[in-house]
């Protein structure tokens, strides 16, 4: 008889939050590899660019410190997609401090 019971608690409770859990690390998933191949290829693209400048302005930049500044630029990219990422799968919508000048 209690197989009756927990056969019937697996088919209501279990398998809709296994469904539910699946689905959220799918979604996770393909997030984080299409923003991390999209982020990829826009440094690739600068290496690619820089690589091709005359060494005296590639020695200029280094001193300027551009690829520190193109990280972080970077970062911020994916930190952004990934903040509108979460808004988008939990519903809610908000707004991160836009600067007005």
């Amino acid at each position: 008889m209690w197989f009756y019971y927990a056969f019937s608690f697996l088919s209501f409770v279990l398998i809709p939050l296994v469904n539910m859990v699946l689905r959220a690390l799918g979604i996770g998933v393909m997030s984080y590899i299409g923003i991390n191949l999209a982020i990829n290829a826009a440094k690739d693209h600068l290496i690619a660019a820089l690589g091709g400048m005359p060494i005296q302005v590639q020695q200029i930049l280094g001193l300027a410190n551009v690829d520190v500044a193109v990280n972080i630029v970077l970062s911020a990219v994916t930190t952004r997609f990934i903040l509108n990422g979460v808004n988008k799968l939990s519903g809610r919508k908000k707004k991160y401090g836009v600067l007005e000048a």
